[in-house]
């Protein structure tokens, strides 16, 4: 029987990730699904080895060299998908058994929509719940488009989408750099209705480890990404120019207060400066500045 339901997982010096991973598939109560895994050229000699070793329960794709993204490695999946649809599943998170069943039936009554997403529980390295993400502040309908200029509300290992959206929504040469998750999500829902299960079906980790964490110029908000919507005009028809000059500006502060009171005023400071490059003037900024400079902290 041909799938319904292509599992994209990207996999890069994570073997110590994949025996939850493969319990995590085994008990989804759905079970029309393929399994395509693309390695990002793992260095640890270990991830490799415990992927050849499921044989032909998984689809393996090996990258030569390492992309330095993740939404590469996943498009690539995607690509070589067999079914209709495609969940996406990093090798680190986590779904509930009723994921998969949940999200496909939803897609069946809804062929309009491009794809689905759920709420996740935000876990550490041990697997410990630290909270719900985005929990009671969920933007969904008609509200999506416009939030995700601010923030990637979607979480891509809560998601099942359709295989010919998701390719159109950009080239694959355009996916060269870090976080672009959120612009493909804006490029779909610019065009194509999305939805939304209320519950929480999948768990994402959120741990020192993680590569959002360790690169710190794009935390908590991702100003990198954010300024490369702003760059390829993704707000237009969304929100003025204005507007999405404020959110930039808005995600600045944000982070410069929040290496501000991490301990950390130079990470604060570089954000501060990132800011006044685009609103040289800008009266908020001048004075968070001003502050870390009194304080010196």
């Amino acid at each position: 029987m041909a799938p319904e339901v292509s599992v994209i997982v990207g996999t890069f010096n994570c073997a110590r990730f994949l025996p939850g991973l493969w319990a995590c598939l085994d008990a989804q109560t759905f079970r029309n699904f393929e399994i395509v895994v693309v390695d990002d050229a793992s260095t640890d000699g270990k991830t490799l080895a415990a992927l050849e070793a499921r044989g032909d329960r998984i689809r393996l794709i090996r990258r030569p060299a390492n992309s330095g993204t993740c939404e590469l490695p996943r498009y690539q999946g995607v690509r070589a998908a067999q079914a209709p649809l495609c969940a996406f599943l990093d090798a680190d998170d986590r779904w509930d058994p009723e994921f998969l069943e949940r999200c496909v039936a939803h897609l069946r009554a809804h062929p309009a929509e491009a794809f689905v997403h759920t709420t996740v529980r935000v876990i550490d390295g041990a697997d410990r719940v630290l909270r719900i993400r985005h929990e009671g502040a969920m933007p969904i309908g008609a509200a999506l488009p416009r939030a995700l200029l601010e923030h990637c509300y979607v979480t891509i290992s809560a998601v099942v989408a359709r295989k010919d959206v998701w390719l159109a929504a950009i080239p694959e040469d355009a996916l060269g750099d870090f976080g672009m998750d959120q612009d493909i999500f804006l490029r779909i829902v610019r065009r194509h209705p999305a939805g939304f299960i209320p519950e929480v079906l999948a768990s994402y980790r959120r741990s020192e480890a993680s590569v959002s964490v360790k690169k710190w110029r794009r935390f908590p908000r991702n100003v990198h990404t954010l300024e490369r919507i702003a760059r390829n005009r993704l707000w237009e028809g969304l929100v003025p120019k204005a507007e999405m000059n404020r959110i930039l500006r808005d995600a600045y502060l944000e982070n410069a207060e929040h290496w501000r009171r991490a301990g950390a005023p130079r990470r604060a400071l570089w954000f501060c400066g990132r800011g006044l490059l685009r609103r040289p003037r800008d009266g908020k900024l001048w004075k968070t500045v001003a502050g870390i400079l009194v304080r010196g902290r």
